[in-house]
C-alpha cells in the first residue's frame, strides 16, 4: 500500500566532517552533517586509519559506493546464500572497476584491471581486511616495475598495519577509512532510508533505491537459459548497472566489470560504449553477460551487444517492441532474462 507524502519536512543535523572545500574549491564552507541515524553504514561511522579527511567529492562517492557494494552483497544473499568478496572502484560515482570471488586479492586485482585506466586516482571499497596482499593487488598489479597506481583512498572493514603505508602518496592524499559493518555485508546491509535532493527553493523526496533482482520471482520471464556463471554475471551487471547514472548498459564476464556504458541519452549508445571500454581495456565480450537499467525501446541496442558475442541479457519489459527484442535474442541464442519495468527499473542518479 503506497503512502502519502507529508505535509510537512525538516532537516537537522550535528556538524561531523569539514571538508577543506565542495565540489569546486570556490564552493566554500562545505560539511558533513550526520542526522542521528543508528545505521551502521552512515558516512559518520566510518574512521580514518591514515591520510588526510575526506572531500566532499570523497564523500560523495562513498555514499555512491555503499549503493553499488550492498546492492551486490544483497543480491548474492538473495540468489546464492551468501555474500561474496566484493571489490568496486568509483570516479565520479560510477563503478568503473567491479569484481566478485572467494580469493580477497584475487578480486582486487580483477577489480584494478576492469579498467586500469579509469581507476586511476578512483575511490576503492572493498569488504574484506586490507592486508598486505591486498594492498600490493590495488596499488602495483599491472604497473610497470618501480611504479605504483594513485587511489584517491580506500575504503574497508580493517587494514592490516602492514599494509597501510603502502598506500601511501605525497601529502597523504590516499585516505584508508574503516568500517567493520563492511565485513558482513548483505540484504540487510541496504538503505531503505528517504533520498532528499535540494532543487531551486526547496527539496525532493522519494523512498530510496532497493530493487533486487530474485532470480526464483515469478514476474521473472526467462527467455533461453543462462549458465550459471551467465547468471551471476548478470546479478553483478544489474546491481552495478541500477546504481549507476542512466542510461546504462553494464556488461560482466567470468565475475569481473569489463565495461560500463553509464549516463547516456539512448540506450544503444550505452552499449556501444560499454563495448568500446571493454575493447579499450583489453577484454572480450565473448560469451560474456549484460544488463541495462530498463527496457530496451528498439532493437537495435540488442543487435550491438549481440554482435559483440554477449550471450545472456538482463534488461526489464514494457517496450513496445518487447516482442521483437525477445524474437531477435531467441534467433541470436541469447539467454534474455526480463522483469517488469515497474518493479526492477534501475534509473539511478538522474
Amino acid at each position: 500500500m503506497e503512502s502519502k507524502p507529508k505535509d510537512q519536512m525538516a532537516f537537522s543535523g550535528r556538524l561531523a566532517l569539514t571538508c577543506k572545500y565542495g565540489e569546486n574549491g570556490y564552493q566554500v564552507p562545505a560539511a558533513l552533517y550526520e542526522g542521528g541515524s543508528a545505521d551502521p553504514l552512515s558516512l559518520d561511522k566510518f574512521r580514518i586509519v591514515a591520510g588526510t579527511e575526506p572531500s566532499y567529492n570523497n564523500l560523495c562517492d562513498l555514499d555512491r559506493l555503499l549503493q553499488t557494494v550492498t546492492h551486490i552483497a544483497a543480491t548474492f544473499e538473495v540468489n546464492r546464500g551468501k555474500a561474496p568478496f566484493i571489490a568496486v572502484g568509483v570516479k565520479h560515482g560510477n563503478s568503473c572497476g567491479a569484481a566478485v570471488g572467494e580469493n580477497p586479492a584475487e578480486v582486487a586485482r580483477k577489480m584494478i584491471m576492469g579498467d586500469p585506466l579509469a581507476i586511476f586516482g578512483g575511490l576503492v571499497m572493498v569488504n574484506c581486511t586490507v592486508t598486505e596482499e591486498v594492498a600490493e593487488a590495488l596499488v602495483g598489479f599491472g604497473m610497470p616495475e618501480g611504479q605504483r597506481r594513485i587511489l584517491d583512498g580506500i575504503i574497508a572493514p580493517a587494514f592490516d598495519e602492514s599494509a597501510t603505508g603502502l598506500f601511501q602518496r605525497k601529502g597523504d592524499k590516499c585516505r584508508l577509512l574503516a568500517n567493520p559493518a563492511l565485513a558482513s555485508l548483505g540484504k540487510a546491509s541496504l538503505d531503505i532510508s528517504p533520498r532528499y535532493r535540494y532543487v531551486r527553493g526547496g527539496f525532493l523526496a522519494q523512498p530510496n533505491y532497493t530493487c533486487i533482482l530474485d532470480l526464483n520471482d515469478p514476474e521473472l520471464k526467462k527467455s533461453g537459459q543462462a549458465t550459471r556463471q551467465q547468471e551471476d554475471d548478470m546479478l553483478i551487471a544489474k546491481a552495478i548497472g541500477d546504481t549507476s547514472n542512466s542510461n546504462t548498459i553494464t556488461i560482466v564476464k567470468n565475475g569481473q566489470l569489463i565495461g560500463n556504458g553509464v549516463g547516456q541519452q539512448a540506450r544503444v549508445r550505452g552499449a556501444k560504449l560499454a563495448l568500446n571500454l571493454v575493447t579499450y581495456c583489453g577484454h572480450d565480450a565473448k560469451g560474456a553477460s549484460a544488463s541495462s537499467d530498463s527496457f530496451f525501446p528498439f532493437t537495435d541496442g540488442v543487435e550491438v551487444l549481440a554482435g559483440a558475442g554477449i550471450k545472456a541479457i538482463m534488461s526489464t519489459s514494457g517496450s513496445v517492441k518487447d516482442k521483437d527484442v525477445i524474437k531477435f535474442c531467441e534467433d541470436k541464442g541469447i539467454a534474455l532474462y526480463l522483469i517488469p519495468d515497474k518493479k526492477g527499473r534501475g534509473f539511478f542518479g538522474h
